[in-house]
């Protein structure tokens, strides 16, 4: 059939007649038109059913908006024309229901209706930028809050929705609706993020959803234009920022988006992560109003491993933005707070070596019967127990250090070690579950990244008292666990033997380093143990033998370190100082494994000495030489046979006289404190120099070395008193009998007999005259000086004046008058003045003493304890600005935000005119509520009108009871939470009548002695119910009505609850500190309860120190007199608990 031409067609409605022809053509709009007037642009955005102009105006509206925020441009005029627009949407009367913009609304409705995506796309981009707009202008944050409010009605909501729900593909719909409400929530300082959050049902449709729509094109993200996820991210973080406490904590149970957050973090741009990191950090991590509970939904094993992949992240940074820290630096940061404070997250409160589920103070543990067999540790049931696994407190922390690689980077080793430092009980786990992991000497690069790490590790100091709280536990910690600290499961004898014997000189350094610091760490442990032991049970010196033991099993045998060090070429300085230390630290440390191989020091220390006097040497060099040979003396002292002041072939000294040069010659401010220990330990054996005087005699004697002149005659002065003091040492009690001879001369003096003399100056004198006969002019006066300088010293150390004085005179008789040595000795008096001499000895410090053996609280404890369960309980403070601060808020915001709560509190206020004034704020509140659309209006209306009906009645006269108005305040929270598992029970108890009885706990027999209303839900009605008795124990009144009802006797019975929830106990803790803190209420707990019986018995079963410090403080704040009559002595109760 041929197609009808134009003209065949007579009437113009046959043109219908014909099947039309689809087109998929769109239409688009012009350019946009410039805005010159608020009446121009009210046309522009006047509603239209034609979508072509309808986006022409949107399109205009939204150029019109770029140009107000260029800051190169003057845009006073643009703005003028905004607010005259905004202003004529403005309502004749104020009505929070009203529709701001309506033909927007309009516009963006019809889209939704007839499916046009690209204006459903368009209207919430430009509302989103007018919000934008309207946030930095001050003048203008009216209008934009009545825009926010429109937005936030069931309509608008609903168009949301429909952008939040549309396909996935259908980016440019999705995006423009996230935008929008990142706007709302953030728009005049988050005011109405609260809002948005509560209108979550639209608001947050489809969220977790759209945060995992990631940007699918090639390259990076540009920071432009952002994906759906950004977009997401950055709408969910500025609800974070902004919203209330409880509010936070509803987003952060939200486990799809709270998941959602960090799924796959690795492969976002580097300006979300860092915002997504920072934003956690400081909003949720350092927010101390927020739970610890609900920081754990951010920080828990599977987001902190996602997060530890960042450590790899290699995406490149924008060019146009310079960020301020790398994202693996910004991860870093992030994990190592989360992980090692306090109360922000994961790090939980815990024992040190002390695993969960023991307690070192049991009573039982531990008790012999006389009758029986002493069976030492094998008593204590769980003390050999923790071979293969640690049960811990931080869970999370010991499943994710499982999967950090501190061999392959630098900060997943601080971050690892951070770790170990803030939770030493994860210590033993880790390394109990990575036995699988070789460390076989392998020069490679993991095996160096592993190296580090254990030394690092072994570098972590034992916790103070292993973890127990101010002082020794009873029982020692498992000694298992404190050797994983010490020496871990990867240092095996096996694998340290091969290390040791390995060529590579990497490899062996390694190896000696970790041992030395392992050998220093055991000593301190060691040294701990002994501390325990005086002030605690017998059991520490047994453990201490166990861990010593199982020590030395793990070390490898000192013939291999021996071998180690033989086989060191004698260039290799840095090795050779290592392994002498640790040569040292064997002895010193464990000397029985110490003994089981002979070493011959003497040709060594022949050698090093020759090495070291040798000009050749660099400082840094020589510096080397010097602590490497301190380490030899040191390690020769242990050795019997060692020949201290025996001259041998190719040295010039005995080995003490080049000890004495090698402390004379040290830099003052570097001295060789163990090689003055070795030389002192000589010195004292044999009665050389006197150590009865405050200032030593030995670093003066060194002094006086050190001021020799470097030329030829010093070699003079150290060959003369190496002779001196090798008779000295060789034939001491010659000299004894010599200071005796000397005695009766200086009769006269009767104090010469107590005061100190060194036999040293009787050997100078006995060969004075052969170095007088064999010694040049220019010798006798190098050592002339040396001895006049020495007797000098001598008098000024306080030293026995008269001998000295004497041996002195015998010395000139021996001294022809023409040598110049005679006039330097005979002007030694001259000098003691001006001589230098070292200061004092330090007086050794008190031991650890009594605190450790009282097993009484320490006060330091105490002082803490008391502050903290004392810590709320100051004079009530009342909100008197809730009185008016309700007048401006809607009623979802006083009941959320505490208003309504602090009014009900100020019911028991002591000034009249204050309870009359919230009397009648809660009057008109609950009509105003009544007549509201709050969802929970009537259940919490009628706790308010019951509450005014019961305090009409007193509070003329007094205030209401404290435990009253606690209980009507913390119910509003109950009531408006249907969920809550108290709800059926305060509903129940609002039924029963209009008033209250006010001599009655309300609803403490129902939680205590009923069952729940949910199975699992006991502890948690208790926790509410001891929360509010708390806070309503405040007065002599509140402590009657709490004595008449037998309060305290159901709180001692819930006490001994064999399976009583955490934090139950610490709250009826606070409730008997508090009560202590009540005129009389001390006096009451003891005569009217038997509290010091039932304290008795809890401390008799091991209940630890609160207690104790609780009934010190019974007895202290109650009336004496009173207490003595009842209980015959409470003075002698209090000792007899304390010292049990």
């Amino acid at each position: 059939m041929a197609k009808r031409g134009a003209e065949d067609i007579q009437d113009g409605a046959q043109a219908y007649l014909k099947r039309q022809k689809i087109s998929n053509f769109v239409s688009t709009p012009g350019p946009a038109t410039t805005v010159q007037s608020a009446k121009q642009l009210y046309q522009l955005l006047a509603f239209d059913q034609d979508t072509v102009r309808a986006r022409h105006g949107i399109q205009s509206f939204k150029t019109f908006l770029e140009s107000c925020t260029n800051p190169e441009d003057d845009h006073s005029h643009q703005l003028s024309i905004l607010k005259e627009y905004l202003a004529s949407h403005k309502p004749v009367e104020e009505d929070k229901t009203a529709v701001f913009l309506p033909e927007l609304m309009q516009t963006w409705s019809f889209a939704s209706q007839s499916n046009d995506e690209s204006l459903l796309s368009a209207v919430p981009a430009v509302l989103a930028l007018l919000l934008k707009t309207l946030s930095g202008l001050l003048d203008f944050s009216e209008h934009g809050l009545r825009l926010c409010r429109t937005l936030l009605q069931r309509n608008q909501l609903d168009l949301m929705v429909r952008g939040l729900t549309a396909n996935k593909g259908k980016d440019f719909v999705i995006s423009p609706v996230l935008r929008l409400l990142r706007e709302v929530s953030t728009f005049d300082g988050g005011v109405l993020a609260n809002q948005v959050f509560r209108a979550r049902d639209h608001t947050f449709r489809g969220l977790a959803r759209n945060l995992n729509l990631r940007f699918t094109g090639d390259g990076v993200e540009d920071l432009r234009k952002p994906s759906v996820r950004t977009n997401a991210l950055r709408y969910v973080l500025s609800i974070l920022k902004f919203l209330p406490v409880e509010a936070k904590r509803e987003l952060l149970n939200q486990r799809d988006i709270v998941s959602a957050l960090t799924k796959d973090i690795k492969d976002d741009p580097p300006f979300v992560v860092r915002e997504v990191l920072e934003t956690l950090k400081t909003r949720v991590l350092q927010d101390d109003a927020l739970p610890r509970e609900s920081k754990t939904r951010i920080v828990n094993a599977t987001s902190l491993g996602r997060i530890a992949l960042l450590y790899g992240y290699d995406q490149p940074d924008d060019a146009s933005t310079v960020p301020n820290k790398a994202v693996d630096m910004t991860a870093h940061e992030f994990l190592v707070l989360a992980c090692t404070t306090h109360d922000i997250g994961v790090l939980n409160r815990q024992a040190g070596f002390y695993p969960r589920g023991v307690d070192p103070d049991d009573a039982q543990d531990g008790t012999i019967d006389q009758d029986l067999l002493d069976l030492g540790l094998d008593t204590v049931e769980w003390m050999d127990k923790f071979t293969e696994e640690v049960p811990v407190r931080n869970t999370i922390l010991s499943d994710f250090i499982q999967n950090l690689r501190p061999w392959s980077s630098t900060q997943q080793r601080e971050l690892l070690i951070s770790i170990f430092a803030a939770a030493p009980e994860l210590v033993a786990g880790y390394f109990f579950s990575k036995k699988t992991f070789s460390f076989d000497p392998k020069l490679t690069a993991t095996w160096i990244g592993y190296s580090a790490f254990l030394f690092s590790s072994l570098q972590l100091p034992i916790p103070e008292y292993f973890g127990h709280q101010q002082k020794y536990a009873r029982l020692p910690p498992p000694p298992s666990i404190v050797l994983e600290s010490i020496l871990p499961q990867p240092l095996s004898q096996r694998v340290l033997r091969n290390c040791l014997l390995q060529p590579q000189n990497l490899i062996k350094f390694f190896a000696v380093r970790i041992l030395c610091m392992a050998f220093k760490k055991f000593q301190k442990t060691m040294e701990m143990y002994q501390e325990a032991e005086t002030g605690s049970s017998a059991l520490w010196a047994q453990a201490a033998s166990v861990l010593k033991e199982s020590f030395c099993r793990r070390c490898p045998s000192i013939k291999d370190v021996i071998h180690a060090f033989r086989n060191m070429s004698n260039e290799d300085l840095l090795q050779r100082e290592a392994i002498t230390s640790l040569l040292v630290l064997y002895f010193e440390v464990v000397p029985s494994i110490a003994l089981e191989a002979k070493f011959d020091v003497a040709e060594i220390l022949i050698q090093t000495i020759t090495n070291m006097d040798t000009g050749s040497l660099k400082p840094r060099d020589r510096a080397l030489r010097a602590v490497e040979l301190e380490n030899l003396f040191q390690f020769a002292r242990f050795s019997p046979g060692m020949r201290w002041f025996a001259k041998t072939d190719g040295l010039p000294v005995s080995p003490f006289m080049a000890m004495l040069k090698l402390c004379a010659e040290a830099p003052a401010n570097v001295p060789l404190v163990k090689l003055n220990s070795v030389l002192s330990s000589i010195i004292e054996e044999h009665q050389i120099l006197q150590s009865q005087t405050t200032i030593s005699a030995l670093d003066s004697l060194i002094i006086r070395l050190r001021f020799l002149e470097e030329n030829s005659n010093s070699s003079a002065v150290y060959a003369f008193l190496d002779d001196c003091i090798s008779r000295c040492a060789a034939k001491p009690i010659k000299y004894i009998f010599a200071f005796e001879e000397i005695i009766p001369i200086s009769e006269n003096e009767p104090i010469s007999k107590q005061l100190p003399f060194s036999l040293l100056t009787l050997a100078i004198a006995e060969q004075w005259p052969f170095m007088i006969k064999s010694a040049n002019d220019t010798m006798s006066q190098e050592i002339a000086q040396f001895v006049s300088q020495y007797m000098a010293a001598c008098i000024k150390l306080k030293e026995d004046k008269m001998a000295i004085k004497w041996v002195v005179q015998g010395m000139l008789v021996d001294t022809p008058d023409k040598l110049p040595a005679r006039n330097i000795i005979e002007g030694f008096r001259d000098l003691v003045e001006s001589i230098e001499i070292p200061e004092p000895k330090i007086q050794p410090a008190a031991g650890p003493g009594e605190s450790i053996k009282s097993n009484a609280p320490l006060e330091i404890e105490k002082s803490n304890l008391t502050e903290s369960m004392l810590e709320d309980s100051t004079e009530i403070s009342e909100d008197h600005k809730s009185l008016i601060k309700w007048t401006t808020k809607e009623v979802d915001e006083v009941v959320e935000g505490g208003y309504a709560a602090s009014l009900v509190m100020l019911l028991s206020s002591e000034h009249l005119s204050v309870r009359k004034e919230a009397l009648t704020s809660i009057s008109k509140f609950a009509v105003k509520m009544r007549d509201s659309t709050f969802e929970e209006k009537d259940q919490i209306w009628l706790l308010l009108s019951e509450v005014v009906e019961t305090a009409k009645k007193v509070i003329d006269q007094h205030p209401l009871a404290t435990v009253v108005s606690a209980f009507a305040a913390n119910s509003i929270s109950v009531l408006n939470d249907p969920l809550h598992c108290l709800y059926p029970k305060i509903n129940k108890f609002l039924s029963q009548g209009p008033t209250w009885e006010l001599d009655k706990i309300p609803l403490m027999y129902k939680i205590l002695d009923e069952s729940p209303n949910l199975d699992d839900a006991y502890y948690s009605e208790a926790s509410w119910l001891l929360t509010y008795m708390l806070t309503g124990l405040r007065s002599s009144a509140d402590m009657a009505i709490y004595r008449k009802r037998r309060v305290f006797e159901k709180l001692f019975s819930l006490w001994n609850s064999t399976y009583l929830a955490p934090g139950l106990r610490d709250k009826i803790l606070r409730i008997l500190f508090r009560a202590t803190t009540i005129a009389g209420g001390s006096t009451t707990l003891i005569t009217r309860f038997s509290t010091m019986t039932w304290l008795q018995a809890q401390v008799a079963l091991g209940a630890g120190t609160p207690l104790k410090v609780l009934m010190e403080r019974i007895l202290d704040t109650s009336d004496q007199q009173r207490v003595g009559r009842w209980s015959k002595g409470a003075k002698s109760v209090k000792h007899d608990t304390l010292n049990f």
